[in-house]
């Protein structure tokens, strides 16, 4: 099936146009959003009306030469056959509608509307066979003469030197005669030797008559149309029609046209001089989306930057948990001596192992709140620096007064009491699972049960020597009297040892848990200053909306500018060189 007749016919001019025409289009939406002149938005309409004028084709030609189906040939539909056309005695006048019908313009003009998209580029003036022209339709055809881009008059091959057709083309201006193309229609009827010397013939006849050459083509309208319409591509039917030339030389007509170029030209100056008022005008609202991007993207750094400082000043709040951590486990050291004495082995106290962990769980707390408070104050103190200089940044750009408390100043209380009470939680936690008074009451259980047990042992083995000496059982009670001894000493011995396992045990604990304990806590409090700072930048929240605002504003303007620039600036490779060779011409 056939291209669009624009894909064919006059291609680089129209796919020059369309890229201006877009351009144009987007400028004067562009000019109207930003309050531009409306006499620009007038001129910037104006131009892309005169570009989107069509071309104007004139086809003259007696009755039966072919001229219908010469134009459906070149076009690549059927919208110029004898039942569209009310009549042949009038002049048609073939223009682009949604819908087909017909408008009387005058008693000898009808205006045919059609749907077909090449009538958007081309219009077509269909003239009554000259063989029937009357008076008033030569007038009439001649008016159109001068607004043509084109005029073909067609000769059927059958019979070309039809008086008629001859003597209108002297009756035609001689200025008009710059416009006209000869084509020798329905040269399928005769041979290629017949065909040539009539075409030769044709050609001396113009010379003679006029004094001139006219672009001349012999063509069978007919082949071209059966090979455009078919549903197959058929090349060898193309080729035989010979209709490729006079497209050739049509689209060269629609792309060297001067005045066609020279509108071209004129809205292409046009559109880059509205588009320079366009990007002063909108100059600003880059700048404040510049401005805007800049003093926020700064925001997040100087406040992780800010951060950062606070932490490592608050280094010596660290080191001071972890002091009072291990100044807990000495405090409950005395508790823990006083568990290993033999009396507390042999009376043991069930709230021993727990007094311990909860001394050191009491003491550590009370020394981490204590600590907290001042680490807190110091994140308020850095942020509250932070907060004055940035605020009065923005305030002074953005000339916008940032919703804070009811005295001018931020209230970070709520941040505040995040920070200790994070860390306490986290340090009470992290007590939580030391498990000493688990661990140490099983052991202080299990040596009680073993001294126990050999104190009883040496109870019996005493008893035994006191009973063998009163039988007077030598040497047993002796050895009863060291076996009691012996109980005794073992006792003791194994009482010491025990006591040694629960200290290495206590000691290796709260060292262990120490670098937990530590950690635990730097993370808490690290966490909160987080959102300590994030609670800093939310406050700029309305700044980011009104730069949300401005964006959303100006951003889809700008990147249509940044597009049409580039579409400008590749019509000014094509145009340019145009423009030089038409001044040098003149």
């Amino acid at each position: 099936m056939s291209e669009n007749p624009t894909d064919q016919l006059g291609k680089n001019y129209f796919q020059t146009r369309e890229k201006l025409s877009g351009a144009i289009q987007s400028l004067s939406e562009l000019g109207r959003d930003c309050g531009l002149n409306p006499a620009r938005i007038a001129l910037l309409n104006n131009l892309l009306a005169n570009l989107e004028d069509p071309f104007l084709f004139v086809v003259v030609g007696e009755v039966n030469a072919g001229k219908s189906t010469l134009l459906n040939s070149l076009f690549g539909e059927d919208f110029c056959t004898a039942d569209v056309i009310p009549t042949t005695e009038r002049i048609a006048f073939f223009k682009y509608g949604d819908e087909s019908h017909e408008f009387d313009f005058s008693e000898d003009i009808v205006e045919i509307f059609r749907p077909a998209d090449f009538l958007k580029d081309f219009n077509i003036v269909d003239t009554p066979g000259t063989n029937s022209i009357e008076s008033r339709h030569q007038e009439i055809t001649e008016q159109f003469l001068p607004m043509a881009d084109l005029a073909l008059f067609v000769f059927s091959v059958t019979n070309p030197w039809g008086a008629t057709t001859w003597d209108f083309l002297d009756r035609i201006h001689h200025q008009w005669k710059k416009k006209i193309v000869f084509i020798l229609q329905q040269c399928d009827l005769r041979t290629e030797e017949e065909v040539a010397a009539i075409l030769e013939h044709l050609q001396k006849t113009a010379h003679h008559r006029f004094g001139q050459h006219f672009p001349t083509f012999a063509i069978s309208a007919k082949k071209a149309f059966l090979a455009k319409t078919s549903e197959v591509e058929n090349d060898e039917l193309i080729a035989e029609s010979q209709i490729a030339s006079l497209e050739r030389y049509i689209s060269g007509v629609v792309e060297s046209s001067e005045p066609r170029l020279i509108k071209l030209i004129h809205a292409w100056r046009a559109s880059c001089f509205v588009l320079g008022e366009i990007k002063e005008k909108l100059g600003a609202a880059s700048e404040i989306i510049r401005a805007d991007n800049e003093l926020l993207s700064e925001l997040e750094p100087a406040s992780k930057s800010q951060q950062e400082r606070t932490l490592k000043k608050c280094e010596p709040l660290f080191e001071a948990f972890d002091q009072s951590f291990m100044a807990a486990g000495l405090q409950a050291e005395p508790l823990l001596d006083n568990e290993f004495k033999v009396t507390a082995a042999l009376i043991p106290q069930r709230q021993g192992a727990e007094e311990i962990e909860g001394l050191i769980f009491a003491t550590t707390m009370k020394a981490v709140r204590r600590s907290v408070g001042a680490g807190a104050n110091a994140v308020q103190e850095d942020v509250n620096h932070l907060w004055e200089r940035v605020s009065e940044e923005m305030e002074q750009h953005f000339n916008l007064e940032l919703s804070v408390g009811e005295d001018g100043a931020p209230d970070w209380t709520e941040s505040r009491v995040r920070i200790e009470e994070s860390v306490e939680e986290a340090t009470a936690d992290a007590l939580q699972d030391l498990q000493l008074k688990d661990q140490l009451g099983k052991m202080f259980s299990r040596r009680s049960k073993i001294i126990w047990g050999f104190v009883f042992s040496a109870i019996l083995a005493v008893l035994a020597a006191v009973i063998l000496s009163m039988l007077e059982l030598k040497p047993w009670n002796v050895i009863s009297f060291a076996l009691a001894a012996g109980f005794l000493t073992l006792g003791a011995a194994i009482g010491a040892r025990s006591v040694k396992n629960a200290r290495n045990f206590y000691t290796d604990t709260l060292e262990k848990h120490r670098e937990i304990i530590a950690k635990t806590q730097r993370d808490a409090f690290s966490k909160a200053t987080s959102q300590f700072y994030e609670d800093f930048i939310s406050l700029f929240e309305p700044l980011r909306k009104v730069c949300r605002e401005h964006r959303k504003k100006y951003e889809p303007q700008l990147r249509i500018i940044e597009q049409t620039e580039k579409n400008l600036s590749e019509l000014e490779r094509i145009l340019a060189p145009v423009e030089k060779a038409l001044n040098a011409r003149k």
